[in-house]
């Protein structure tokens, strides 16, 4: 199997820092196809750079290593044993996730949650996800918020990005924190991120592909007209970890079967998990200089 670009080597995985791991799950979707996501993405960063440039960085200096995909069987609904094997042994290590359709993100947080991992969550996506059933399935990926706001705590979510809902949906989000759609082009990146505000408590960062443009994200199920630009989401992902202790991550919803030829959906989502892992660093680099100051 392809690993990630710029990941350690078998042999070396015991320096890492940072962990990779697939989830190629898509029981809940309507149109299958997100469980190959996971792999699209690791082929598509063997075609980025990995040094970036803006941050005059080298990736592979950051020490993360691609652990592969999470083994299911028959595209069952896997539970949050599945990920034991991966989380019990660094309990401190940041993660990425790599998707799979949005319902994975549940089981992730819920088994970091009950291991006193996560505290809140963070989903920056252009769907509210907060339905409580969806076509009979409470565990769907139009109720993956819903159910992580029932877990977590309505107060310790925040959504952003989200430009569609049903109507029920969207009677039920003012328990929530929420900058849509329209509240991202009044106020810009940097006015969300002030609004939000720094927290000490650990966070996971779920990005749902499709919170971009469909004009450079077309590779997903549910694509939505007036999207983000990759810069923006890249400024999110910057602003939220900085100001956040975002222990784990993930970057769902790319189907690479509905993409265009170029796999330009595969490609921007490698270059956001390439920007989480950077932050990710930044962050620990900035924490590491705090505690030796005092």
């Amino acid at each position: 199997m392809m690993k990630l670009a710029g990941s350690l080597s078998e042999k070396d995985k015991e320096k890492a820092l940072y962990e990779i791991i697939g989830v190629p799950y898509d029981g809940t979707a309507i149109n299958k196809g997100s469980r190959e996501g996971p792999k699209a993405i690791r082929n598509a960063s063997q075609r980025l750079e990995t040094f970036l440039w803006h941050k005059k960085l080298e990736l592979s200096d950051l020490l993360y290593y691609d652990y592969g995909d999470i083994k299911l069987e028959h595209n069952h609904f896997f539970k949050a044993q599945n990920i034991a094997e991966f989380v019990l042994e660094h309990t401190r290590i940041r993660r990425v996730f790599l998707g799979g359709d949005h319902s994975v993100t549940y089981p992730l947080v819920k088994y970091l949650f009950e291991h006193g991992e996560v505290a809140s969550v963070i989903s920056i996506d252009a769907h509210a996800d907060f339905r409580d059933s969806y076509r009979g399935n409470k565990f769907s990926n139009a109720c993956v918020m819903r159910r992580i706001a029932e877990l977590v705590g309505f107060e310790h979510i925040i959504e952003i990005g989200v430009r569609s809902s049903s109507v029920d949906e969207y009677a039920s989000l003012n328990q929530i924190a929420i900058y849509d759609a329209d509240v991202m082009r009044e106020k810009g990146v940097q006015g969300v991120l002030e609004e939000i505000g720094e927290g000490e408590e650990k966070t996971y960062l779920s990005i749902d592909i499709d919170v971009l443009d469909p004009g450079i994200a077309p590779g997903v199920e549910h694509p939505e007209p007036c999207g983000l630009s990759l810069e923006s989401l890249i400024s999110l992902v910057q602003g939220i970890i900085k100001r956040r202790d975002v222990v784990a991550s993930d970057v769902v919803e790319v189907n690479p079967g509905l993409d265009i030829a170029n796999g330009i959906t595969s490609l921007n989502a490698a270059r956001v998990v390439f920007e989480i892992l950077a932050c990710y660093r930044e962050r620990d680099n900035r924490d590491d200089y705090s505690h030796s100051e005092k």
